[in-house]
């Protein structure tokens, strides 16, 4: 699986986010996408998912322009909604696609058991942590089993156990899908993406696309100095 993303361009008002952005991804990854604040990773994301269209330029997936259905995306500030307990959450978007209750209840307990929450499955949001929510929404965006996975911060206000746990099963569930996980964590996005893509400038472009692990410790500081130029 690959997505490329061809010659976009977007602009809110007067401000250039991007022009003759090109950009690829591909299955079986986890990609990181990092850059300083306001440099339009979450724009991106949503460019990406539909909810933004670019002014010029498209997005393919396999060759084609993605399907409904074919992207999954989770944002920052993603909220279970409270007067739904976990499993309810989980359905919801098999419900709205019309698929019947004993094939989404199915679905939806294969995706709380790969994201450990499958035991939390009749508590309401209030009475989960931090973490416990994130996998019970990182759920809810894999139960429509989409072949492209965006998630923007998806370990935003967990606490450090909750983040390695959280990592963990995107490296897993990164293997079938093609998964693009937006942070801000310089570190962190070295230590578990397999590839990290570095947004810089304005308008903004794709300065560096390295491999995680030793090889991008050991290239830190020119990774830094991309995040950070302007």
């Amino acid at each position: 699986m690959r997505l490329e993303l061809r010659e976009i361009a977007f602009s809110f008002g007067d401000l250039k986010v991007f022009d003759h952005l090109n950009a690829s991804f591909n299955g079986g990854n986890l990609n990181i996408l990092i850059g300083p604040n306001g440099v339009g990773k979450s724009t991106l994301l949503k460019i990406i998912a539909g909810i933004l269209k670019p002014s010029r330029g498209e997005v393919f997936l396999d060759g084609a322009p993605p399907a409904r259905g074919e992207i999954s995306y989770l944002p920052q500030d993603n909220e279970l909604l409270p007067w739904f307990t976990v499993r309810e959450n989980v359905e919801l978007p098999l419900k709205i696609r019309g698929i019947s209750s004993a094939e989404g209840r199915k679905r939806a307990e294969q995706a709380m058991e790969l994201t450990g929450v499958l035991q939390l499955a009749d508590r309401y949001p209030r009475r989960l942590s931090g973490g416990e929510r994130k996998r019970a929404a990182i759920a809810r965006a894999l139960v429509a089993e989409a072949k492209v996975l965006l998630l923007d911060e998806p370990t935003a206000n967990v606490d450090p156990a909750g983040k390695e746990d959280i990592w963990r099963l995107l490296k897993g569930v990164a293997k079938e899908r093609i998964t693009i996980a937006v942070t801000h964590d310089i570190a962190e996005a070295l230590l578990v993406g397999d590839f990290i893509y570095v947004l810089s400038g304005r308008p903004a472009r794709i300065a560096e696309v390295t491999e995680g692990g030793e090889r991008a410790w050991e290239r830190l500081r020119s990774i830094v100095e991309l995040y950070y130029r302007r």
